[in-house]
């Protein structure tokens, strides 16, 4: 006989609660050592995080200062106490314990640091970002179509796609071309759509939900979280803050600035 005891934590309990994913090292910094990266939501369970529906939040400062143009707060700012909990476990995983560097779930009922819990903690599998490709005209000689959160790296130019027959289409009648995949948002039903692409805009989810994850972790070029996106799936179409693009429309992304671009690009590799 067996017996499992649990609690329910709640993150949704008021507007000064809520849930995220912090890694204990940033993807998008060169430096080692302990520094914070992640998302959260305010009123949310753990699932709306790593499922991929929702806009999330910056966790730190410098995130929300790089990434986060028209969002006014961060863990770090908003939740002082609760971001210090998190840096101190970090630090004690990382730098007491041996850990290598962690991705860590939570929820927090509130500002008190007492009522933060740790869901679960595993390895870090969000790779650093190697530059390995840019576009040769300069950002102010694109047109800019929208901005999100760049994950992966790297400049990626080709043809925009909707679902599975987009792909396969767009493999056998434009073998050299690359694949970019446009979806609402970073669903793990989407996992298969994303190892048949080369890259991947969404409109919703942050840089730490399951779809994004394994995406980055493939080599895939991504921007997701892209504010203004509208996608209209069974007419495949989508429209970025008034422009609108169709399936097989050229379209480029920019998975360190975070920027799509409507057209295709020379890109540089180095």
């Amino acid at each position: 006989t067996a017996v499992i005891v649990q609690k329910m934590v709640l993150g949704n309990l008021s507007e000064r609660s809520g849930t995220g994913v912090v890694f204990t090292t940033s993807p998008l910094k060169t430096r080692s050592g302990i520094n914070l990266y992640g998302d959260f939501t305010l009123c949310s369970q753990g699932e709306d995080i790593v499922s991929g529906l929702v806009h999330t939040l910056p966790i730190t400062e410098s995130q929300r200062r790089d990434y986060y143009s028209d969002c006014s707060l961060s863990l770090e700012s908003e939740f002082p106490e609760i971001y210090n909990a998190l840096l101190e476990l970090a630090t004690q995983l990382v730098d007491t314990y041996g850990f290598v560097h962690q991705e860590i779930e939570f929820t927090f009922e509130s500002d008190n640091p007492d009522d933060l819990y740790v869901l679960q903690t595993r390895n870090q599998k969000l790779k650093k970002q190697k530059n390995l490709s840019r576009f040769v005209p300069a950002p102010d000689k694109m047109k800019l179509a929208g901005r999100g959160i760049g994950i992966g790296g790297g400049a990626l130019s080709g043809i925009l796609t909707f679902d599975m027959e987009d792909l396969k289409e767009a493999m056998n009648n434009h073998p050299g071309e690359k694949r970019i995949l446009v979806r609402p948002d970073t669903v793990p039903d989407d996992i298969p759509l994303i190892f048949s692409c080369d890259g991947l805009i969404t409109g919703r989810g942050g840089a730490t939900s399951h779809a994004a994850v394994t995406a980055a972790s493939l080599g895939k070029v991504c921007v997701v979280s892209c504010k203004g996106l509208t996608v209209n799936e069974a007419d495949k179409r989508c429209s970025i803050n008034g422009i609108n693009f169709k399936s097989g429309d050229g379209i480029s992304i920019d998975g360190s600035l975070g920027n799509v671009y409507k057209g295709v690009y020379e890109i540089q590799y180095e």
